[in-house]
């Protein structure tokens, strides 16, 4: 009796669904949507927004009610709507929101190796640069998410209030925005390079906040001893914080415009390599 090969099914189209980096960063966002571990820094941020928008509210109130005239030139000192405030408009980019992504990012890429995830994704059509794109797009969404209402809700409440003579310029997005997406890509980067060489995810936090804490002190211990301004450019908190003041033109910004272009670049191209390198299909098993 003859033998015959087997009928084998129809190749599967790849152009069909959703591109796989997509789908991977929806996964990404239901697990942490599920930890619930936004509600302490939730909070928080909510209380830092609030408190912006009542200045703005505060200050209107100064400037065109009577009654509050004779604290008019009081109120002026310490609501300055100078450069100083467009930029401090952001300053939630500090401590607080990089523990949030060293809390969460520590964990993309280290999860998927210590449960040894992504055999199973390279065997299926997910190339490593789409696992990278994805890891990379969410880690860089999350802090820009967070400082978008920062950015757009005090700029909205002053048009409303008062118009283009505001206390947030009107333009101020133009600026804001960009310097939004510089700090959360380099905060995302730094975050998925160091999670990368981590096994659990509690070790990629400790890398992350070990490399961000690391770094500062760095760059605080050489500026300090040799007086050279140009090293803080190696401190990630310390760049983040300044690209706001440098496109809203702080006169005095924390880290100048060379140091800051080629500390930015240097972290994100270095800690992208490393998560690019970690994650091969030749690294996916131990």
């Amino acid at each position: 009796m003859p033998i015959y090969a087997p009928t084998l099914p129809p190749a599967p189209d790849l152009h069909l669904g959703q591109p796989p980096a997509l789908v991977i960063m929806r996964f990404d966002l239901t697990r942490l949507w599920r930890q619930k571990i936004g509600r302490f820094f939730g909070f928080a941020f909510l209380m830092m927004l609030l408190w912006k928008v009542a200045r703005i509210y505060v200050d209107h109130l100064l400037q065109t009610n009577q009654a509050f005239k004779p604290m008019q030139e009081f109120a002026k000192t310490i609501l300055t709507q100078g450069a100083d405030f467009q930029a401090d408009l952001l300053n939630p980019a500090s401590y607080l929101l990089w523990f949030l992504v060293a809390l969460i990012g520590g964990g993309l890429v280290a999860r998927d190796t210590l449960y040894r995830v992504r055999p199973l994704m390279y065997a299926h059509p997910v190339a490593p640069k789409d696992y990278l794109l994805a890891k990379l797009g969410f880690a860089s969404a999350l802090p820009f998410a967070i400082l978008l209402p920062f950015a757009l809700l005090p700029w909205a409440m002053s048009l409303l209030l008062a118009g283009l003579h505001g206390p947030v310029w009107a333009t101020a997005p133009l600026r804001l925005l960009p310097a939004m997406a510089v700090s959360s890509v380099l905060m995302g980067s730094v975050a998925v390079g160091a999670s990368s060489m981590a096994a659990t995810p509690r070790a990629g936090i400790g890398w992350v906040l070990g490399l961000v804490l690391g770094l500062g002190t760095l760059a605080s211990m050489i500026h300090t001893l040799t007086g050279f301004r140009a090293v803080d450019g190696l401190n990630p908190v310390m760049l983040a914080e300044a690209w706001p003041q440098l496109l809203v033109g702080v006169d005095h910004p924390l880290v100048a415009w060379v140091p800051a272009i080629l500390g930015t670049v240097l972290h994100i191209g270095l800690w992208t390599f490393v998560a690019a390198r970690r994650t091969r299909p030749s690294e996916v098993v131990i």
